[in-house]
């Protein structure tokens, strides 16, 4: 089966973040011979909204969301961290309270790196800053992405658009289209698009009897990209 990802550019933008360092292998092992690793356990936060930021944190194994938090308790999942990749760099360098709250999905291994530690390294070995601006790059357009979707797409467009870049980020053929391999809930999804999940259940649905997508447990098969793709960009 042809793999049906090639009917539309990837672009790194889905909220699913497996890597963002790029190319600088040799600026991430300085970096982070300069950090020190902390475990997680599942549901424990790493830092809250409105804590001072002294730091940022480069996930070495496990997941974590980062996500924000209102007044009334309702979530907004802005990422969920793969290994690989930083999160907390863009609240730490201003020095500005973190504008988000970082929690361990499951027991993750997590290195956490001193900003004024940062800044001395960068002095002797500046390419370092190349590789936390790819960080941040990469957490403005997927920031971009959102605000994009909260702003112009109905609740039936936010969910398919984001089916898809979880397609792309994270997606692998298997029988009968592109499977989403990795384990989402219909609550996550909520979170993310800023739906509810009873909402978020009925888009799906809908999907699944348009025949754009099947449902398993926690898991979502993309049957037809292109077909899924056009729903996106229909302005009915």
């Amino acid at each position: 089966m042809a793999d049906n990802r090639d009917v539309m550019p990837y672009i790194p933008d889905s909220p699913y973040v497996t890597d963002n360092v790029g190319s600088y292998k040799d600026e991430l092992e300085a970096l982070l011979a300069i950090s020190r690793v902390r475990r997680y356990e599942n549901g424990q936060i790493v830092y809250m909204q409105g804590e001072r930021s002294r730091y940022f944190y480069f996930v070495g194994r496990g997941r974590v969301k980062v996500s924000i938090f209102r007044a009334n308790g309702s979530e907004k999942i802005l990422a969920i961290q793969e290994k690989n990749t930083f999160f907390g760099e863009s609240g730490a360098f201003d020095r500005f309270p973190y504008f988000a709250t970082a929690t361990a999905l499951e027991e993750s291994d997590i290195h956490v790196i001193s900003i004024d530690d940062t800044e001395a390294l960068i002095k002797t070995h500046p390419k370092v800053s190349l590789l936390i601006v790819t960080a941040i790059i990469r957490k403005l357009r997927l920031l971009g992405l959102q605000v994009e979707d909260l702003s112009f797409l109905d609740a039936q467009r936010r969910v398919a658009h984001i089916i898809l870049k979880l397609m792309q980020e994270v997606g692998e053929p298997a029988p009968g289209g592109i499977l989403i391999k990795k384990r989402i809930t219909h609550e996550d999804l909520a979170n993310i698009t800023g739906l509810s999940r009873v909402t978020v259940t009925n888009v799906l649905n809908h999907l699944d009897r348009l025949k754009l997508i099947t449902k398993g447990r926690r898991k979502y098969t993309i049957i037809d990209p292109e077909r899924l793709g056009s729903f996106v960009e229909s302005d009915e």
